[in-house]
């Protein structure tokens, strides 16, 4: 096995005794459903992380890989809708339409410190979203918008699996076709 495959596993094997301290916190403060704690926000003093650093949080590339694409379908339309805590100002809450319903919206927090540039936990509303063990693509897609693409010039090339998002990049002429992929 080589040793980035043993690293991923032995970070599988320690967080999956974890429980999810985001959750915990937004349920036991009533989180879910209090609104008035919330103050909405456009800007946020996110930590920037690179891409080894969302690998090692969604335990792979396959979620980071499809964070472009995400992120394009929610800046077209009505964008990201981010809420910060008032009671916890390192809380922020994060309303995402679901990839696969145009109906679903789902509710997600990451726990972050501006300071140390770190993510210190998240926790989304839908069916995977309390997993410890990586991350639901919900949470992976705003992180890697938050925390790198927000600070960064990337795009897709054509050779890679993200040629679809360049193709639509270009067309609206935000990018251009010597742009790269950051693999």
């Amino acid at each position: 096995m080589d040793p980035e495959t043993q690293h991923i596993a032995k970070v599988m094997i320690d967080r999956n005794t974890n429980c999810n301290r985001v959750q915990t916190l937004v349920e036991e403060n009533g989180l879910l459903s209090r609104r008035t704690c919330y103050q909405q926000v456009d800007e946020v003093d996110f930590p920037r992380l690179t891409l080894d650093n969302l690998r090692d949080i969604t335990l792979g590339v396959y979620q980071v890989k499809q964070a472009p694409s995400y992120t394009k379908e929610h800046l077209d339309s009505e964008g990201y809708e981010m809420m910060l805590c008032q009671d916890l100002p390192d809380l922020l809450k994060v309303k995402i339409q679901s990839r696969h319903s145009k109906k679903a919206v789902r509710s997600l927090w990451v726990q972050y410190s501006s300071e140390r540039e770190e993510i210190r936990g998240w926790y989304c509303t839908c069916k995977v979203g309390a997993r410890v063990v990586g991350c639901c693509a919900h949470v992976a897609n705003v992180l890697w918008y938050l925390s790198y693409k927000r600070h960064t010039e990337y795009v897709a090339t054509k050779n890679s699996p993200s040629s679809m998002f360049l193709d639509a990049a270009t067309a609206s002429g935000r990018f251009s076709e010597n742009d790269s992929l950051e693999e």
